[in-house]
């Protein structure tokens, strides 16, 4: 955002004013929307130091890249599969799950090379998730060959054997607030189950879980860490749920099928996806009200993330299009 200076001269101010009284205020437009280049959508990821916005869609095995006003900078292919994105806690490498490719790359956020690629057997990896700077991955190339592994990012051999038995690949949540803690959320079971996993020497415990809904989409930690929020189609509104027991903490009242939530790493404002007519909501800090709603056509499963500041929200919509189209939601 331009800064303007704070002390203007009276000839200045003068005509500032004059022109203020000659044209009306143009207010900026509350989103836009710009076309992405691929067929589908995987993950999202804001690297907000280093201006891009990641998109990645693993029918296109690429990664599209956007300014952060949603401006396309370029599509990153060779990445087989590309599905689940994690930004790194510097903010510097934005890590990538090849799942037709046995493997997970990371590429410099600023510069987009790639920098290295980690194998992790052939397994399908599938969302990621950062916690005490150790990477995770969920992974399934069939059915009930479900589980949880881990990137030995500092030479450290890789591991598929934290977690296993799940029915598909889960989503996954970290919050730097609550370090060694993982959400877990498994897709396409109802009810699904949700869990939270915490380090436990070199592997994973399983220290609460409960079913959550039906038909879960995203799972996301709020920015306090305290507590867990779920989309799951059914029932119709964003469940939250305390970290540590996964007891009931409270509900957003999103209308039908959520899909989608994030929380703002600056605000701690909610923004919440459904596919409906309305189908992104935005809730301010600590209130379960909706404070201001966008029309987002076709959102998909996960498909939002924050902006830097929390101004802004960034959806992905277009799924029965078979289109991937970013829009972006001045919050």
């Amino acid at each position: 955002m331009r800064k303007w200076n704070r002390w203007l001269s009276a000839t200045a101010m003068t005509a500032a004013l004059v022109a203020a009284t000659a044209l009306p205020a143009l207010a900026e437009p509350p989103q836009h929307s710009a076309a992405l280049p691929l067929t589908s959508f995987s993950d999202i990821a804001v690297a907000p130091a280093q201006g891009h916005v990641f998109v990645s869609s693993r029918f296109d095995h690429a990664v599209a890249v956007t300014d952060l006003s949603g401006n396309l900078v370029t599509k990153l292919t060779n990445l087989p599969g590309a599905t689940g994105l994690a930004l790194s806690p510097d903010g510097g490498t934005v890590f990538v799950a090849l799942s037709q490719d046995g493997a997970i790359a990371a590429l410099d956020a600023l510069t987009l090379i790639e920098r290295a690629r980690y194998p992790v057997g052939e397994v399908c990896p599938s969302d990621l998730a950062i916690t005490n700077n150790r990477l995770y991955f969920s992974y399934g190339c069939s059915t009930w060959e479900g589980g949880i592994g881990r990137v030995g990012l500092n030479g450290e051999e890789p591991r598929t054997d934290l977690a296993a038995g799940h029915y598909s690949p889960r989503q996954l949540a970290s919050s730097p607030a609550r370090p060694g803690l993982l959400a877990a959320g498994q897709p396409g079971l109802s009810p699904a189950a949700l869990q939270v996993l915490r380090e436990a020497g070199h592997g994973l415990v399983v220290q609460a879980t409960r079913d959550a809904g039906g038909n879960l989409s995203d799972v996301e930690f709020s920015t306090d860490g305290t507590q867990v929020h779920v989309a799951s189609g059914a029932p119709y509104h964003i469940q939250s749920y305390t970290s540590d027991t996964l007891a009931v903490r409270g509900s957003y009242n999103t209308g039908h099928y959520p899909v989608a939530v994030a929380t703002s790493a600056d605000t701690g404002a909610l923004a919440a996806g459904t596919s409906n007519t309305t189908s992104v909501r935005i809730y301010q800090a600590g209130s379960l009200t909706e404070f201001r709603p966008y029309e987002v056509p076709d959102p998909y499963s996960a498909g939002l993330a924050w902006g830097p500041g929390g101004s802004s929200v960034y959806a992905v919509g277009g799924k029965w299009a078979q289109s991937t189209v970013l829009h972006v939601l001045q919050a």
